[in-house]
Formats: C-alpha cells, structure tokens, sequence
C-alpha cells in the first residue's frame, strides 16, 4: 500500500497558544506581515488581541479586511495587489475557511509563507492544499500542494465567542469532512483514522458546542482540524458537489452542506442509524432548512463536478441526483 500525505509542516493545537504567533512569524524569517481577514474582525477582543501581540515583539504588520463571505477571484487579486504594495513577506490568515482560502491563494501567488489562524470549528482549510473560490459566479477549488500552509494555529479560544448560527454551520461542514473522508475512493488508512475519530468527536460534541459549552467547542476544534487533515488528502464525495449549486445561490457552505448531507449518505449507504442521528443533530443546531431551486439545472451542475464524484463511493447517474434533489427540497 502506498500513499501521500500533505499537512503543513507545523500544526499547533491548545487552548492559549494564540501568543505563539509573533514567534513562528520570525521563525518563517518574516518581517512584514499581512493579516487578512473579513469585514468586522479587526474589531473584535481576540483580533485585537493577536494584533497587540505582533505589536509588542516589534513586528510591523498590515491588515486586509475586504475578503467576502463566498469569496471570488476578484477577492484575491485585490488582496494580491494590496499584499504587494504593502511589500508583505508573509500572509496570516485569520478567519473562517473563505478568508483562508484566499490567504492561501494570495500567498502562493506571491511566493512568500503562510500561517493560518482558524476562529471556526469546520472548514479545515488551515491543513489543506486547495481552496475554494467563485469564478464567474461558480465555486471551484483549486488544489495545489504549493496552497499548503507553512504553519496552523489552531487555539479554542478563538472560537469560544462564535455566533450559534455559525457555529452550526461549520461544525455540520466538519462532520462533513470526516463523514465523506471515511467513504472516499481516495482514502487511506491515515485518513480514515482521522476521519473517524474526528467523526466521534463532532457527534458527541456539537450540539453542546452550538449552545456555549466550552468544553466542546475545544472538542469541535480538534475535531474539525482531524477532518481536516482528513478530507485534505483524500477528498470529499457527493454531499459536497450537491451542495455546491445550493452555495452558488447565496446559501452559506456550511448550511448547504446541512441540507444535503444524510441524502447523500443514505445514498451511499450509511445506515439509517447514522444518517438519523445526523438529521437529529441537524434538527438540534437549527440547520434543518427548506430550500428552492430548479431540480434539473442543480443535476446538470452536479454532474459537472468531477471532482468530487470521482472520489464517490458509488456512482452517480444524473437521475440519481434529480432524485436526491427532489427528498431535499420535498417534492418527492
């Protein structure tokens, strides 16, 4: 048996570690950094606070703050022409998966590092090579070794004052992950050892994090960077491509992910015992959304998406999509 795996060269996990950063920025032999996020990030107590922390070791830095919640090529050519006018030598990532997602994009463009800073418990997107982005209005992912972070910082604290909405959302985004991660083609025993405890972690611990307890949001974390690392070498599968024509109509990812996610594994087998749970924990967190669109134009892009059908553990016929399609938005 043979394999690869691809995780950032450092992955830091705990409760405080948020200091660190100034550290691993000179580590990295950088001396300008720019920390792009999302409109109205700068403003709250922990970015302010990590803020402070560069300032005090002597490390001037600049911000970008322009990054939108379903970002686009348009998105990282404006943060690229900032980054360069601004002569960064290293980008930090800090936000959900959409700000980095193009800090990664970013900085791969420029050639220079890349430390991420997750403040959700889903996306992953701290430890994996793709990212995902709208072009002409349609959501694609670019996967490449070089959108490999340098450095993850993943700290529970940034997440202990996350909105219940997305702390929801992204959570159903990361068991997502380690759901499809356990049935893709492309798995590996690596990955389905991730998978699956990440798995555990995120059942036993979502609901409970959706309502504050702080206990499992450091258990969301964790789960969600095992998932991450998980999906990031091995792909995700047929719930992530019909959620994709969903996101395109304005739906946020993690809520799409919500409403697809035990048709897709019902489909693929999982047993009744499983995707119920799920439709439980979903009902629970408040994601149990109705949804509308034309069935057969969403089949059509479904059916585009090769990429993540061809990592499916079944194949998947058009009819097969217009049918899950029809449970979904109730018309079966």
């Amino acid at each position: 048996m043979e394999f690869n795996f691809i995780v950032p060269s450092q992955v830091i996990f705990g409760l405080g570690w948020i200091p660190c950063l100034p550290a691993k920025v000179k580590e990295l032999k950088a001396k300008r950094p720019l920390v792009a996020t999302s409109s109205g990030m700068l403003q709250r107590y922990f970015a302010v606070t990590i803020l402070s922390y560069l300032e005090s070791s002597n490390i001037g830095y600049e911000t970008y703050n322009r990054i939108s919640p379903e970002p686009s090529t348009a998105d990282v050519e404006n943060c690229y022409q900032f980054a360069a006018g601004a002569n960064c030598d290293i980008i930090i990532g800090l936000g959900g998966g959409s700000v980095m997602d193009v800090a990664k994009k970013v900085a791969m463009d420029l050639g220079i590092p890349k430390i991420m800073v997750p403040t959700t418990a889903g996306t992953g997107s701290e430890v994996t090579h793709e990212s995902v982005l709208k072009v002409g209005g349609t959501k694609k992912a670019l996967v490449d070794i070089r959108l490999t972070p340098d450095i993850a910082i993943i700290d529970p604290w940034l997440v202990m004052s996350l909105p219940q909405r997305l702390a929801a959302s992204s959570g159903i985004d990361a068991l997502a992950h380690a759901a499809e991660s356990l049935e893709s083609k492309k798995s590996n025993p690596l990955v389905k050892a991730l998978a699956a405890k990440a798995y555990t972690l995120i059942v036993d611990n979502l609901t409970r994090s959706v309502f504050g307890d702080s206990n499992a949001r450091c258990n969301m974390s964790l789960g969600a960077l095992m998932a991450g690392m998980a999906f990031g070498n091995s792909g995700t599968t047929l719930a992530h491509a019909l959620s994709y024509p969903l996101s395109n109509r304005g739906i946020p990812h993690g809520e799409a992910v919500a409403v697809v996610l035990p048709y897709a594994l019902e489909f693929n087998g999982y047993s009744s015992s499983i995707t119920n749970e799920i439709k439980r924990i979903i009902k629970k967190v408040n994601l149990d959304l109705k949804v509308e669109g034309d069935i057969y134009e969403m089949a059509k892009m479904v059916m585009q998406d090769k990429r993540h059908l061809s990592c499916n553990p079944r194949e998947v016929a058009f009819g097969d999509v217009v049918d899950i399609y029809k449970r979904v938005l109730g018309r079966d």
